[in-house]
C-alpha cells in the first residue's frame, strides 16, 4: 500500500514537469511572436520616419533640391540655404584635387536667387577681422 503511494506521488510530479515544461514552451512561442511582432513595428515605424523626413531640410523643414556641384550631387535647401552632403560626398571634396572649383560651385548654386549670399555674412554683434 504504501508502494502505491509513492507511485502516485512520482506520476503527480511527472504530471506537474510536463506542465511546466508545456508552459515554458509556449512562453517560448509567445516570446519569439511577440519579437516579431515588435520588430515589424519597428520597421513600419522606421519606414514612416523615413517618409516624413526623406529630403527635406533638418533645419526647417523645407523640401530638399538635389543640385549638380562638379561630379557630385548635393543637397540643398532653396529656403535657409543649407547644404547637405550624404554619405562619402565630404571625403570626395577633401580628396578632390580641384577643391576651389567645387566650393565656387556650391557658392553659385546658394547665390542662384540671392546674389549676397547669406553665409558670408556675420551673425549679429559679430566682426569679421580685417
Amino acid at each position: 500500500m504504501h508502494e502505491v503511494g509513492i507511485g502516485e506521488e512520482l506520476l503527480a510530479q511527472l504530471r506537474r514537469v510536463e506542465n511546466e515544461h508545456i508552459w515554458v514552451h509556449e512562453m517560448q512561442q509567445r516570446i519569439v511572436i511577440l519579437a516579431k511582432e515588435q520588430q515589424e513595428k519597428t520597421d513600419a515605424e522606421k519606414q514612416q520616419l523615413k517618409e516624413a523626413h526623406w529630403m527635406h531640410c533638418p533645419k526647417c523643414g523645407q523640401k530638399l533640391a538635389a543640385e549638380l556641384c562638379g561630379p557630385l550631387e548635393i543637397d540643398v535647401c532653396p529656403s535657409c540655404k543649407g547644404v547637405w552632403l550624404d554619405m562619402g560626398e565630404l571625403g570626395s571634396i577633401v580628396e578632390s584635387s580641384d577643391q576651389g572649383g567645387f566650393f565656387q560651385k556650391c557658392l553659385q548654386i546658394m547665390r542662384k536667387d540671392n546674389p549676397t549670399s547669406p553665409h558670408l555674412s556675420t551673425k549679429p554683434g559679430m566682426h569679421r577681422p580685417d
